[in-house]
């Protein structure tokens, strides 16, 4: 593997119910037993997946209130602690010592997605420099890597994983890191590095890991073929964090940041031909702009919430030769993954049809898939009260909807986690706007937060038995009741969809 320069690295110590809706008593009577409150059922994005979730939302609701995820977060965050003070102050000492010019450096220095040599090359030094045994490349994706360290204690402990991301934004004026992934990865070991002290001068046994995972904002997901080659096994938890615009915390459940996702390519190959006798060729172009018109002639046929986003970012070279290869990419979008299926195949069926009206060849490459995650609500509330507690900015008192805590969602299906999100920017996510803010104060007063809240996470999964266990119950309870939760979503939508089979 090439190696490319990188930021110059200082030693170690130079820097410290299916079915309609319930009638109104129903509800009432749910609630005032303890079902589902008003809030939860907004967990879900539209009224199907609501009738869906219902049962499901019950026994949510019921473990939630089983293991108190809030009541146990604000004693955890509030109590007097000696040793998580230390650390606290330890991750600042990190942070403004050398890893938020690690940040800025980073953002300065953007790369696209499975691009990123540099970054990647910068944060495995430090981990190196730290003592940490450094694997890259790993599921065969050059700037993936993982860095683990034992402590001297042994392994006999939690394995405590961070996610590291560090890849910029597609542009056409260039890549920039308007989603500010610059700072993901020097958060993550400002948080690593603080625990790796503690473990070691309290003599506490366990493992730290640092996954460093490249482009996030691209497909085929990384996250998800690093989840299938095995990366994260033996990991107890993970924890990231991302920048955006205010501090709020996710309601327990399912979901995902961005919508289920089907990432698609359709190459329509097609035969050249000189323009003035284009009867000889097949144009691949042509096929392509009937195929993206009669997607959006098929939008009525959809339910409001999908979102179709897609450009044609190939088209032919000469205008005076008949394009033998046009190149559609869409992102399907949809709040549940059953009904994207449905949507999925009519846009593949369309395809076909134009192909075999244009007499050209359509190939559909299946790039990437992106699926709802598990939230859970013992880490939700226990970032949440110290994003409080340590006086974040923009704190929305009210829980968001389920979102994961990565986006792919397999991976935290697979294992508990959370992802940290303290307002870092008051621009949108992927401007220019937010870049700035991520090299200003306002970023780097939230990143050093945002590294202070992972590290006490960490540091309550590690040292409190009781709390790591109602993580890893809740976690277990959830992924059965997600099974159940696809399963009533494929019911509901049964009658619809069987309509369209028979009249094909």
């Amino acid at each position: 593997m090439r190696c490319r320069a990188g930021f110059v690295t200082k030693k170690r110590g130079s820097a410290p119910g299916r079915g309609g809706a319930l009638p109104a008593a129903a509800v009432f009577i749910l609630m005032a037993t303890g079902g589902v409150r008003p809030g939860a059922l907004q967990a879900q994005t539209t009224d199907t997946e609501r009738a869906a979730a219902r049962p499901i939302l019950e026994e949510i609701e019921a473990l939630q209130a089983r293991l108190a995820p809030g009541e146990r977060a604000a004693r955890l965050a509030e109590a007097p602690d000696a040793d998580r003070d230390r650390l606290l102050a330890d991750v600042e000492a990190q942070w403004t010592g050398e890893l938020q010019a690690v940040s800025d450096w980073i953002g300065r220095h953007p790369e696209v997605g499975f691009e990123e040599f540099r970054a990647a090359d910068t944060l495995t030094a430090l981990l190196e420099t730290r003592g940490f045994q450094v694997r890259r490349p790993v599921a065969d994706l050059a700037t993936a890597f993982v860095g683990t360290w034992t402590s001297p204690a042994g392994a006999d402990g939690p394995t405590l994983g961070l996610i590291l991301e560090y890849d910029a934004l597609r542009d056409t004026g260039g890549p920039f890191h308007g989603d500010q992934h610059n700072a993901q990865g020097p958060v993550a070991l400002a948080a690593a590095f603080a625990l790796q002290d503690f473990m070691e001068r309290e003599g506490v046994p366990g493992r730290i890991q640092a996954f460093g995972t490249p482009a996030e904002e691209m497909g085929p997901p990384s996250k998800l073929a690093m989840l299938e080659a095995g990366v994260f096994e033996g990991a107890d938890i993970l924890v990231r964090s991302h920048g955006g615009r205010g501090t709020r915390r996710n309601r327990a459940g399912f979901g995902t940041c961005c919508l289920n996702i089907d990432m698609r390519k359709f190459v329509f190959h097609g035969r050249p031909s000189h323009q003035r006798s284009s009867w000889f060729g097949r144009n691949a172009l042509e096929a392509a702009v009937h195929f993206y018109s009669m997607v959006d002639g098929l939008r009525s046929s959809w339910r409001p919430e999908a979102s179709i986003q897609g450009v044609i970012p190939e088209g032919g070279v000469a205008p005076n030769v008949v394009p033998e290869r046009a190149v559609v990419d869409y992102y399907i979008r949809y709040p549940d993954e059953v009904y994207l299926a449905h949507i999925t195949e009519m846009m593949e069926d369309a395809a076909r049809s134009v192909s075999d009206a244009t007499r050209t060849r359509v190939e559909i490459e299946n790039y990437g898939t992106y699926r709802d995650g598990i939230t859970l609500g013992t880490l939700e509330e226990l970032w949440f009260a110290y994003a409080k507690r340590l006086g974040a900015p923009e704190l929305n008192p009210e829980p968001d909807r389920p979102a994961g805590y990565e986006e792919t969602g397999f991976v935290s299906r697979a294992l508990p986690g959370v992802g940290v999100s303290v307002h870092s920017t008051t621009a949108s996510n992927h401007t220019h706007e937010a870049l700035a803010d991520a090299l200003s104060e306002v970023g780097h007063r939230a990143f050093l937060l945002d590294a202070q809240i992972m590290a006490a996470v960490l540091y309550h999964f590690l040292t409190d038995a009781d709390f790591r266990a109602a993580v890893k119950e809740e976690h277990a309870t959830m992924q059965g009741l997600f099974d159940s939760y696809i399963q009533r979503l494929k019911e509901a939508y049964e009658p619809e969809l069987a309509l369209d089979r028979r009249g094909r």
